[in-house]
């Protein structure tokens, strides 16, 4: 009998419990219990000793019992590699969809491209989380195990479908105050409330991080968030007198103030606020940074004591960032000097905002009203109204449109923006002085203001017969198109009539300025002109009228300033002896209110005046952020005989002033062409005005 074969297969043994728990041990590994700063230190070759202050708030971010923390900072502080450290945390440690927020759709593609794509491909631990699909790594969505991390901006539809435990605003104060709104209807709220919307499916485990330097004057924004928290600052150790004290930039930071920037950056020192007076030098700041490190909560202190630890927020002073105490003193000086040569607060609140962490308030903000009654003791005696006195060098007339006339000033200009209201008058009727002037509803009627190219002003002194000494050209023609009542559009068409009837005479396209108020506060002083026509086919018409729309928020502040200054110099306004005691009121027809400016009555055409003579100079190829003469165009300076002494055995006689500009006539006659040395045609000046 033959033997039965084995079979050639066996049944596997019984899975047991451990065998399935072996083989998913992985998925139930407990998480590895850590800090920000500690994941960093071993992630992200992060290193705590060069701002110590740091990790007190990355570790902030991963404390169970806070859940929100707020910061307000200085540029240059190390605010993203904080926000980047928690990041990278969540995906390695703490799993859970995510989202950071940056001002605009542009910002959060650059922040997602050369700061988290890095942090990814830097990191082993994160990029080993990155799920392996082809789509995985998107720059507005990117997917990891157990979370999504989005990348999105401050408009309703980034927020709506997008539930979240963990949410960064990053540069919080450059967004909308109430998002999605406009003129018809309101909005969703700040990004803080549409983000507390995305958190509820997470009530008691989410957390929001809200990071900005501060760019609220009214304190909104960031720092009411900051307010509304621990608001805890550093007090580092003296490493002098061995105290701590509350380190503030505006008050610790000495240097030399009257000086240059160069000498600013040279005396550059801190003086201890603790009342001992000890005088810190630059190279005390490493000991200062040093101190944080053995202080409780790494040297910061709640403003409020009894503060609940749900909102942990602070306050970075500009001292304790990475910016050096010699280059912050330098650049405080510059942003003083364009202050007093110009008026121009614009630095100033750059320097506030970016380098001390603080939220700028205006040189004006808080004061009074400028009392109409002080701009009227100001009138200069011995100087008429439609003279020019010595000082200013080129002459523009502004123009302010009403529905029944042109209101108009001839503004002198100095270099330092000092400014003298050389005329101020306004145009009612037509070259009939009978017509009626309606702008508003006869565009013919601009022009009216066709012969003010050609306006000469006579130099204040005369001659021993009593002639002025000399006249002064009027370079440009600024025309306001907004106009005073509601229609605003034949405003603008009777603007663009006036443009091309002044072109078609040969007026040069650069002595004609279009101007409209924009209404962006945040706006640049001066954005590139807008071609005001279009072509058929679409694109702008290149040969037609620019229109240009200057901050006048921004220009406002400056002239409020100017009018404020008492004696003459730089960004001092001149007022003749006779102006009236209307026009002098009207340039106090606005004030600031909670950083907007209002009327306060309704005649303010001085006043708009002296802001678009600001406006003016502030394209090209006039100023621009020149403070300097030198731009203006030769043939329109204002020239002055010259005083000539004639030796005699007594004593110099002074001669009488010989004229060197000539009175020119109404109208302009073409330049003649001619030749010069070498046989060529000579180029004749752009800014001459040639009749056709």
């Amino acid at each position: 009998m033959e033997a039965i074969a084995a079979p050639r297969w066996r049944l596997p043994p019984a899975t047991t419990g451990a065998d399935i728990f072996r083989r998913q041990a992985h998925n139930v590994r407990p998480k590895l219990k850590t800090t920000v700063s500690r994941w960093a230190i071993a992630h992200r070759n992060y290193d705590p000793d060069v701002l110590p202050w740091q990790t007190e708030i990355m570790d902030a971010l991963s404390d169970p019992e806070v859940a929100e923390v707020g910061m307000i900072k200085p540029s240059q502080c190390g605010g993203t590699e904080i926000g980047l450290a928690w990041l990278g945390w969540i995906i390695d440690t703490d799993p859970s969809d995510s989202l950071v927020c940056q001002p605009d759709q542009n910002m959060a593609a650059i922040f997602s491209k050369t700061r988290l794509a890095p942090m990814i491909d830097d990191t082993p631990a994160i990029k080993e989380k990155l799920k392996p699909q082809p789509d995985a790594n998107a720059i507005h969505l990117k997917l990891f195990q157990g979370m999504t991390l989005a990348s999105v901006w401050p408009v309703p539809a980034q927020f709506t479908q997008r539930p979240v435990r963990y949410g960064w605003l990053d540069d919080y104060d450059q967004y909308d105050e109430d998002i999605g709104s406009s003129k018809e209807k309101g909005g969703q709220g700040s990004g803080i409330a549409l983000l507390e919307g995305r958190n509820t499916s997470h009530e008691g485990r989410e957390k929001k991080f809200i990071s900005s330097s501060p760019a609220r004057e009214d304190g909104g924004g960031v720092e009411a968030f900051v307010a509304g928290g621990t608001d805890e600052r550093l007090q580092p150790v003296c490493p002098q007198c061995g105290e701590r004290w509350e380190v503030d930039l505006l008050t610790d930071l000495q240097f030399d103030r009257k000086g240059s920037a160069d000498e600013a950056e040279a005396s550059a020192h801190v003086v201890c606020g603790t009342g001992n007076g000890c005088i810190l030098q630059p190279s005390d700041r490493r000991a200062v940074l040093d101190s944080l490190k053995a202080l409780p909560n790494k040297g910061f202190v709640p403003r409020d004591g009894s503060a609940s630890k749900r909102r942990r927020s602070f306050r970075i002073d500009g001292l304790m960032a990475l910016t050096s105490w010699p280059k912050l003193a330098r650049l405080w000086r510059e942003a003083m000097i364009a202050w007093e040569l110009r008026q121009d607060e614009s630095d100033l609140r750059t320097f506030h905002n970016t380098k001390g962490g603080k939220n700028y308030r205006s040189q004006s903000s808080g004061e009074k009203p400028i009392a109409a009654e002080a701009l009227k003791q100001r009138r200069e005696a011995g100087w008429k109204m439609g003279t020019v006195p010595r000082g200013p060098v080129v002459i523009n007339i502004l123009v302010d449109v009403q529905h029944d006339r042109f209101e108009c000033m001839a503004l002198g200009y100095a270099k330092d923006g000092e400014r003298w209201a050389i005329h101020r008058f306004a145009i009612d009727v037509l070259d009939d002085g009978l017509t009626q002037v309606s702008p508003f509803i006869h565009v013919e009627h601009w022009r009216v203001l066709l012969p003010l190219f050609d306006r000469k002003y006579p130099l204040a002194e005369t001659d021993d017969k009593g002639r002025p000494v000399g006249h002064a050209p009027v370079l440009s023609v600024t025309v306001d198109t907004g106009g005073s009542d509601k229609k605003g559009d034949q405003a603008t068409a009777g603007a663009k009539w006036f443009w091309n009837a002044a072109r078609a005479v040969g007026v040069h396209p650069s002595r004609i300025t279009l101007v409209k108020g924009g209404s962006n506060p945040k706006g640049k002083l001066m954005p590139p002109g807008q071609f005001a026509d279009q072509k058929v086919k679409g694109g702008a018409k290149r040969n037609s009228a620019r229109l240009w729309l200057p901050n006048v928020h921004a220009i406002k502040n400056v002239i409020d300033a100017r009018l404020r200054r008492t004696s003459p110099g730089p960004g001092y306004i001149h007022l003749p002896e006779d102006m009236s005691d209307e026009h002098i009121e009207e340039l106090t027809a606005e004030e600031l209110r909670k950083g907007k400016w209002e009327k306060l009555r309704p005649r303010n055409e001085s006043w708009d005046h002296l802001v678009y003579g600001e406006a003016a100079i502030l394209k090209p190829p006039f100023a621009q952020s020149r403070s300097d003469m030198r731009w203006v165009p030769k043939d329109f300076r204002i020239r002055w005989p010259e005083r000539v002494r004639v030796p005699s055995a007594a004593k110099d006689i002074e001669q009488p002033p010989v004229p060197v500009v000539a009175e020119a006539s109404t109208v302009s006659k073409p330049v003649p062409s001619r030749l010069n040395g070498a046989g060529q045609r000579r180029r004749a000046n752009p800014f001459t005005s040639r009749r056709r």
